[in-house]
């Protein structure tokens, strides 16, 4: 998750995966020639205008390193829109080059042959793919190789109001869920709340919950992604204890889907919420709020969601394809990594982008970044498989279904299994 990416619909991911069937390996772009410039198409939906300049400065250089190829960015705004312009795209034959977007779309493109194996160009243009995080290249896999890579990335974290922390005489941010529950209780009063609660059954909602379920020790799939396993005594308990919060009025919710806002917070009217670093340069630009960041607080183990964008190369031509991996290999070099990363807020995809003396300097300067850096030593990724977009809306309908009191967690997650379950065995 970032500035902000939404999901796309899983009714209309199916209706894509035909399309690019049909579309695959007959593009306009196909028709060009294979010698001579290779110009490619750059579709993103980055908000921050101090970003979108950064990338076009970048695209620049890359392009004065490598001559022959041309890149020309494409702004989509919010990915809810970006999906319909994408199937038009792929029923003419001519999708985009390059796609900014959510990695956990992984499966769902690369079962349709939509986009090319990024792991391919591995060997034959050096790419130290032992340079990047793990868990980051772990969400461009599906069926045991490599298909997108790392543009940028970001977990989640807690954004506290340091003021209302030292009137509630809470000197310490909590570590546990039994302590965050008990100064959620300190901090509401006089129409403030200890708690922002996420809420609405898309993928925000979902991604921040996920954390939950890893902490209580449990798991959203089994080992072999064959059986959910989100219906358990962890998913049962991650789902009672933000229900507590809710039944012990200490918590109030956010925005619909949207409770990455920071209204409610800058306002004063909550006193935590879960968020990520991309919102650094909001903070910074307020003055209403004193605020500071802390880990999510554990249960049985310390876990957080790994987040970002991922560049998906489509199916053009060979020249195309390859020059389209040039390019995600100069991202996620130090080079680009450092600066877009200070300047944006995301964190370094690279260990050696995340080691250099600049990026280390900033981290001195801004420990509230620093405290979603660290954090990624416990980050779990989603798993990049087409059921999941199905998958993460039944989660979302059982998370309403409870925190609205229409249904217990028990028979709300039980229901969720049986629909996830029917999606997962008809994606297999």
């Amino acid at each position: 998750m970032t500035q902000r990416t939404r999901w796309f619909a899983p009714i209309a991911l199916a209706s894509l995966g035909s399309m690019v069937l049909a579309g695959c390996g007959t593009s306009q772009a196909a028709a060009k020639s294979s010698t001579g410039p290779v110009s490619l198409t750059f579709e993103e939906g980055v908000q921050s205008p101090q970003t979108q300049t950064y990338l076009q400065k970048q695209i620049a250089a890359f392009e004065k390193s490598h001559p022959g190829i041309h890149i020309s960015m494409q702004n989509y705004g919010a990915a809810d829109s970006e999906l319909p312009k994408l199937e038009s795209a792929v029923a003419a034959h001519d999708p985009p080059n390059l796609l900014w977007i959510a990695p956990a779309y992984t499966g769902q493109f690369a079962s349709s042959d939509a986009i090319v194996e990024a792991q391919k160009y591995f060997k034959s243009t050096n790419f130290q793919a032992s340079s990047i995080f793990s868990g980051l290249l772990q969400t461009g896999e599906y069926q045991g190789k490599v298909w997108t890579m790392p543009f940028d990335a970001n977990d989640l974290g807690v954004y506290y109001n340091k003021k209302l922390f030292a009137k509630a005489g809470i000197t310490t941010p909590p570590a546990t869920w039994t302590q965050f529950l008990a100064d959620a209780k300190k901090l509401t009063s006089n129409g403030t709340y200890g708690f922002e609660m996420p809420i609405g059954n898309q993928e925000w909602t979902v991604w921040i919950w996920e954390t939950l379920l890893w902490q209580a020790g449990g798991h959203l799939l089994n080992s072999s992604q064959t059986k959910v396993a989100f219906d358990s005594p962890a998913g049962i308990k991650a789902l009672e204890f933000w229900n507590t919060l809710m039944k012990d009025h200490v918590a109030t919710f956010g925005p619909l889907n949207d409770s990455y806002q920071l209204g409610a917070f800058e306002s004063g009217k909550v006193a935590m919420t879960i968020n990520g670093p991309w919102n650094v340069a909001a903070l910074q630009q307020q003055h209403a709020v004193s605020y500071g960041a802390f880990p999510l607080p554990k249960d049985k183990i310390a876990a957080t969601n790994i987040g970002g964008e991922s560049l998906f190369i489509f199916n053009t031509t060979p020249a195309q394809d390859k020059a389209a991996f040039l390019f995600a290999k100069y991202v996620t070099t130090p080079a680009f990594q450092i600066g877009y990363d200070t300047g944006s807020g995301y964190l370094p995809v690279s260990k050696t982008a995340q080691d250099s003396a600049q990026y280390q300097a900033y981290l001195k300067k801004n420990p509230f970044i620093n405290v979603f850096v660290k954090a990624m030593a416990v980050g779990k990724a989603r798993p990049p498989i087409p059921a999941y977009p199905q998958i993460s809306a039944d989660i979302g309908n059982a998370i309403e279904n409870t925190l609205y009191g229409r249904m217990s967690a028990t028979a709300a997650l039980h229901q969720a299994s049986v629909q996830a379950q029917q999606a997962l065995d008809a994606s297999s």
